[in-house]
């Protein structure tokens, strides 16, 4: 409107200088508007894209990673071990009668006997160390660079640390857990006779009473 008011309303083929020099303000608001919807939209999707990923990685109930990303990290962990012998090892953790725990009390109860464990774990873990929930009441956590009698001493920590845990809603309910331990070997050529490994010293602990650390082979 403004260029038909300077040039008038006459039939121009070709356009004039001055009719593209009115325009150029309006172009320029127009990219300027766009760009900044443009980049909005991306930062949007971005934050998006993250909490999904957030949600992806992380169990929602106990705050640890899940057993999909936990997974990953275990495999990028072996396959480091067999490329460079660097020490590590794998902790299974379970929560000792924890069925009775769910089947007496309710599962809201259950629930935060599992956080409160997790909690205890999240203590005693690096910002290397990959500590995620395995699946129900079992735990699982990677140590990259520590031995098997470093490991096995700070899945004694976790089991001492976790038997003086109360739950608040019943402070008198006991909670203990076993745990097994195996280091990383060349003989586990894969993930899932890794995580065997751990689950032998996991079934040495329960079969030997309870609320104990044992090794796997």
């Amino acid at each position: 409107a403004i260029s038909a008011v300077l040039t008038g309303w006459h039939w121009a083929p070709e356009t004039s200088m001055r009719v593209i020099i009115a325009c150029l303000p309006v172009l320029a608001l127009h990219t300027l508007s766009v760009s900044a919807v443009s980049y909005r939209l991306i930062r949007k999707t971005a934050r998006q894209n993250q909490m999904l990923d957030e949600l992806r990685r992380v169990d929602a109930l106990t705050g640890l990673f899940g057993r999909g990303h936990w997974q990953e990290q275990a495999e990028a962990t072996l396959r480091h071990h067999h490329t460079t012998d660097e020490p590590a090892c794998m902790l299974m953790l379970d929560i000792d009668h924890f069925k009775e725990i769910n089947d007496t009390h309710g599962h809201t109860v259950g629930d935060e006997v599992i956080r409160a464990v997790a909690h205890v774990v999240r203590g005693n873990v690096r910002a290397s160390d990959c500590a995620g929930r395995f699946g129900g009441d079992e735990f699982a956590i990677i140590l990259p660079g520590i031995g098997l009698q470093d490991a096995i001493a700070i899945a004694q920590r976790i089991r001492e640390q976790a038997e003086g845990v109360r739950v608040r809603s019943l402070p008198g309910v006991r909670i203990t857990c076993s745990i097994g331990v195996a280091s990383a070997a060349h003989s586990h050529s894969n993930l899932r006779a890794w995580i065997d490994a751990a689950d032998t010293g996991l079934y040495l602990a329960k079969n030997a009473g309870r609320n104990q650390v044992a090794g796997g082979a």
